[in-house]
């Protein structure tokens, strides 16, 4: 049985912020590391949709490194 995605784009989301960090080069770590700092949780499931989209523009926003 397959869990129901928390909202509509959940999916949609997830994929571009996985874009986004391999353009930035980030590892899973330092995405966990960032999450933890500004959201207080280790994964981007624990994000609501809100929270979410936020770090995709954040992500977006950030320069190459």
């Amino acid at each position: 049985m397959t869990k129901e995605p928390p909202y509509p784009n959940f999916y949609k989301l997830i994929n571009q912020t996985d874009a986004q960090m391999q353009r930035l080069g980030w590892t899973e770590l330092q995405g966990r590391e960032f999450l933890q700092k500004t959201y207080g949780v280790r994964s981007r499931f624990q994000l609501t949709e809100d929270e979410l989209d936020n770090f995709l523009l954040y992500l977006q926003l950030t320069d190459d490194p």
